[in-house]
């Protein structure tokens, strides 16, 4: 059995009050980065609304609200420092996946009726507050607060590394608010520096396409819905002996999904020669229904791409401030008319931020893709509506049947 909870972040009124979202975007990284180092593989989390996130480890029958503590500490040093007015509380409700939902959307009106006692039965398991000083079961009052097995006992357990594997991340319709397919993403084996952020690549690194044409196999065999993009360097498809290398792979892929696979071509330069797009387009074309051109130019040369040799363009944002990053969404879409004109449709990938998901909503970007629009999901999103207020999806928002489980 897997446990499965949901855990709050109440943060003082009058910080709440003076810039909501700079508070929530800061818990949220205080949040992650002590997940992404304490909560280690094969236990999971995933952020499903402000302040709210959910939490799962395959070995346990119930979590240790204990454990949590370090968060408090780390939330409270960070928004008042060590000796600054303030408070930070957590909730961690343990039940049922319904129930769990339920509780990571109640407001914070609901949340305190139940710190004071007067929860309305609603909710069926158990509710801890957790402070940097203490841990108390509020839901059953004087319950337990510690986990099966304890937090000690699984400490005593070597942490068992990340398999290298494929992951997803979901292709977001912004006109239809619904998720229309998935991108296929190598996530690599952690180094021996454990416990950090394991490397990921979405889809940036020839030596990875391969793995991801082989792991994705499974998935677009059981496609029902939705398109699936592989990425394939472009470099890898104009040299002769890459193309041999991919061309099995390739072949592997079963011709009656043609429709529904796309190829996204990364490393797309920013005017690619008409020998270089044909080539691609008749090495590609046999086994893939589309063409995603992903490129790292917003000034990508649209008026040069002759007709029927792509059916989309993607700026991959480039890594750098998030200043530049909201310039080049800026400087991409205004080529829309362009795009809409010579009928290729315009994505944006690996958007990381919420100011960065709000101006591509703003400029009506058709498809979008990245952290701040999906988790890494463990399993495809098959057509999957989510309003943009409750962006970004995760494995659980989908309601799968093996929720909090591979």
């Amino acid at each position: 059995m897997t446990a499965v909870a949901c855990l709050k972040i109440f943060v003082a009124d009058e910080l709440q009050a003076a810039d909501p979202e700079r508070i929530a975007n800061l818990t949220a990284k205080v949040a992650g980065a002590y997940f992404e180092t304490t909560w280690l593989w094969p236990r999971r989390y995933g952020q499903v609304a402000p302040h709210s996130f959910v939490l799962a480890d395959p070995r346990a029958t119930a979590l240790d609200a204990r454990e949590l503590q370090g968060l408090a500490r780390d939330l409270q040093h960070k928004l008042f420092g060590d000796v600054g007015d303030g408070e930070i509380t957590l909730l961690m409700f343990e039940g049922n996946q319904a129930d769990i939902m339920r509780f990571s959307g109640m407001t914070a009106k609901e949340l305190s009726a139940i710190l004071s006692g007067e929860d309305d039965g609603l909710l069926a398991g158990r509710v801890c507050r957790i402070t940097t000083d203490e841990v108390t079961s509020i839901v059953p009052k004087g319950g337990p607060v510690t986990g099966q097995p304890s937090m000690e006992q699984l400490a005593q357990e070597a942490p068992t590394p990340e398999p290298a594997r494929v992951v997803y991340r979901g292709v977001y319709h912004t006109g239809r608010e619904t998720f229309i397919g998935n991108v296929a993403v190598w996530r690599e084996t952690p180094t021996a520096n454990y416990g950090f952020e394991p490397v990921r690549a979405d889809g940036d690194q020839p030596e990875y396409d391969i793995p991801t044409l082989e792991g994705g196999l499974e998935a677009v065999r059981g496609l029902s819905v939705g398109i699936m993009f592989f990425p394939i360097s472009f470099s890898s498809i104009v040299k002769m002996s890459t193309r041999a290398e991919l061309l099995p792979w390739l072949e592997a892929l079963p011709r009656a999904k043609r429709g529904q696979l796309a190829a996204a071509v990364y490393e797309t330069p920013r005017a690619p020669s008409f020998w270089a797009l044909s080539q691609l387009k008749t090495y590609l074309e046999p086994f893939f229904g589309r063409i995603d051109l992903r490129v790292t130019d917003p000034a990508f040369q649209i008026d040069d791409l002759p007709p029927g040799l792509a059916d989309s363009v993607t700026l991959v944002l480039p890594k750098t401030t998030e200043a530049a990053r909201l310039k080049a969404i800026t400087r991409f879409m205004k080529e829309a008319p362009v795009y809409q004109r010579r009928r290729v449709r315009q994505g944006i990938s690996d958007v990381t931020t919420k100011r960065e998901l709000n101006s591509c909503i703003e400029y009506a970007a058709p498809f979008l893709t990245g952290p701040a629009v999906t988790d890494l999901l463990e399993k495809p999103a098959r057509g999957v509506a989510c309003p943009v207020l409750d962006l970004p999806l995760h494995d659980w928002s989908q309601q799968q049947a093996d929720f909090g489980t591979e």
